[in-house]
């Protein structure tokens, strides 16, 4: 994600900007002028709708905008208003319609109505850091110049990609209308990050052999009751500017105030000057807000103590259990000692060992001749005790119990009905040689 973030910032800065762009290039909003038009990532207020449709789906509340501006140019002033609205899906969380008009008026050098309807919308995508959000629109445009007017229908589309870090990268595609006798369709990459309380913007706005590169800054004031922005102006007739802003945001009411200063001096005939007021429905008043976020804070500190003092509690127990291990270890140590002394003695009485059989190998005893064990004698007595059998018996003294007949004909007379009889005192013969 960062490394396609950086290579889209190198993109941007490699625009070009070609001749001076006429009433088709400029935008709507008092907030997205003050921030020169870097607001396709931003895409958090209606005015999206005509930026990037993606970002409607960030909006919670109803919300209403209305804004009045004067732009000075070389070849004729030019005054413009616009109306946005948006609503969020009552049956699905996750989608926002949004209403935009927007018109501009520049003398005999023509003028511009756009009503743009748009929808967003958002996804989950797996190993995305969050959902990825996508939006688009139809649009009808009526250009009307002195020879001749269009009329024309289109499409705006765009997506909208954030990550943990605060970093957004949108790819919008707008303009695509049909029925102007030209071609308007505009290829937007922006990136924004968000540092604290500053949001910094940056935009490429590509139509045809035409580019343009757009940048703009906005900081919360006073936990966000004021906001400050600035920015590069959008050029028309080319005559450049510094764009300069203010935002009033007394929820659920916001006020805006743009103004600019043209970079070759205050007698050019350049610049932007507007206002707006929005209204979010719903919205909690910035008092509540500033005790809400004072209380979330508030948590997040008690929290963030008791993540402390749960860290306070393992280390001790690491430390315990660090002084028990070590003397176990010392214990340990001690034995291990011990041991090694013990082994060492052992280690020399082996050496005197070795040494001592090497000598007797030296010398070998004189070997002693082999004499046989005598030989068993035969016939053996044996007393018949209780429970046993003439194959126990040969089992017994031949290790064989089916000789047991061997044993029956030397003791006949002492056995009854098969079973020899207890106590009696059997003669027991020598076994059968091997070979039999």
């Amino acid at each position: 994600m960062k490394n396609f973030s950086l290579i889209i910032f190198c993109l941007l800065f490699a625009g070009v900007n070609a001749p001076a762009a006429d009433l088709t290039y400029i935008m709507p909003g008092t907030r997205q002028n003050a921030m020169g038009g870097a607001f396709t990532s931003v895409a958090d207020d209606p005015y999206t709708v005509f930026y990037n449709p993606a970002g409607l789906s960030n909006l919670t509340n109803i919300e209403t905008d209305f804004s009045l501006g004067r732009r000075l140019s070389p070849l004729a002033g030019e005054g413009e208003t616009a109306f946005v609205y948006a609503r969020p899906s009552p049956d699905n969380a996750s989608q926002t319609a949004g209403f935009g008009y927007y018109a501009v008026r520049q003398g005999a050098l023509g003028s511009r109505d756009a009503f743009s309807f748009g929808m967003g919308a958002r996804t989950t995508i797996k190993y995305f850091q969050k959902p990825l959000l996508y939006g688009g629109g139809i649009k009808l445009v009526s250009l009307r110049y002195a020879q001749k007017s269009h009329l024309g229908l289109g499409f705006d589309g765009g997506l909208l990609l954030e990550s943990n870090s605060g970093l957004k990268t949108s790819l919008v595609l707008t303009d695509v209308v049909m029925g102007l006798g030209r071609a308007l369709a505009t290829i937007t990459l922006g990136n924004s990050y968000r540092y604290g309380g500053t949001i910094f913007a940056m935009d490429l706005r590509a139509r045809g052999a035409y580019s343009e590169f757009f940048m703009g800054a906005e900081r919360d004031l006073f936990n966000g009751l004021l906001q400050a922005r600035a920015g590069k102006g959008f050029t028309l007739n080319g005559a450049d500017y510094l764009a300069l802003g203010l935002g009033v945001n007394a929820l659920p009411l916001t006020i805006d105030f743009t103004w600019s200063l043209p970079w070759k001096g205050f007698n050019q005939q350049a610049g932007f000057y507007g206002m707006g007021a929005s209204y979010r429905f719903g919205s909690p008043s910035f008092s509540e807000k500033l005790v809400g976020e004072a209380g979330r804070k508030a948590e997040e500190l008690k929290t963030q103590i008791n993540d402390l003092r749960a860290q306070e509690d393992r280390l001790r127990t690491s430390v315990e259990t660090y002084r028990v291990n070590k003397g176990v270890l010392g214990t340990d140590l001690t034995m291990m000692q011990t041991r090694l002394r013990g082994a060492e003695g052992q280690l020399r009485n082996l050496e005197l060992e070795i040494l001592e059989a090497q000598g007797r190998k030296e010398k070998p005893k004189p070997v002693k001749k082999y004499v046989p064990p005598p030989p068993e004698k035969w016939p053996r007595l044996h007393k018949v005790e209780a429970g046993e059998t003439l194959r126990s018996i040969a089992s017994k003294y031949y290790g064989n119990p089916n000789l047991w007949e061997r044993v029956y004909q030397s003791n006949e007379k002492y056995i009854s009905k098969g079973l020899p009889l207890e106590g009696a005192i059997f003669t027991i013969p020598a076994p059968p040689p091997s070979d039999k």
